[in-house]
């Protein structure tokens, strides 16, 4: 947890530096006997446009996470893993209350290729995430996100991961 709190300081440290409007998350999932926690830094927009009410923005987010194993399956029960997405967020209209959805794409690293009964024969894995929630008083969301980590079959076995998540964040 040391480890997580460090590079989490350093990743917010860099993403104060390289975007105007960074926005920090934290989340926890869980499926099946797998649990994810971790944060996220969500930097400003690296395009953006209106399509009538819905505004939307594509923004690199960087992600730290802890994945745990809790079933009675043999092996390793934790892993940790660093990654960056490339994140399409759509936000309905202005005010207090903005619905979103987000989808994203983005490569990982595992800091080991097996997780309990579960074999990823690469420590590089691509990401898939898709998301809805709320942006509520101009800085706050709360959300549910699906995320996907897989290595695509470049080498096999490929038994990837899928989890549920809580998503709460701020934005600066």
């Amino acid at each position: 947890m040391k480890f997580l709190a460090c590079v989490a300081t350093a990743v917010l440290a860099a993403g104060g530096a390289l975007a105007a409007e960074p926005a920090v998350s934290v989340f926890h999932g869980e499926h099946d006997n797998y649990e994810r926690t971790g944060l996220s830094v969500r930097l400003g927009p690296l395009w953006g446009a209106n399509w009538g009410t819905w505004h939307a923005g594509v923004h690199p987010e960087l992600e730290l996470s802890r994945f745990h194993y809790s079933g009675s399956s043999r092996g390793p029960n934790t892993l940790n893993q660093a990654g960056a997405v490339g994140l399409l967020r759509m936000v309905r209209g202005q005010g207090n209350f903005q619905p979103y959805a987000e989808l994203g794409l983005g490569a990982a690293l595992l800091s080991r290729t097996d997780l309990g009964p579960k074999v990823f024969s690469t420590a590089f894995q691509f990401s898939q995430h898709a998301g809805l929630g709320i942006e509520f008083a101009g800085r706050y969301t709360v959300g549910w996100r699906y995320s996907h980590y897989s290595n695509g079959d470049v080498e096999m076995p490929n038994d990837g991961i899928d989890l549920h998540q809580l998503v709460i964040g701020a934005s600066f």
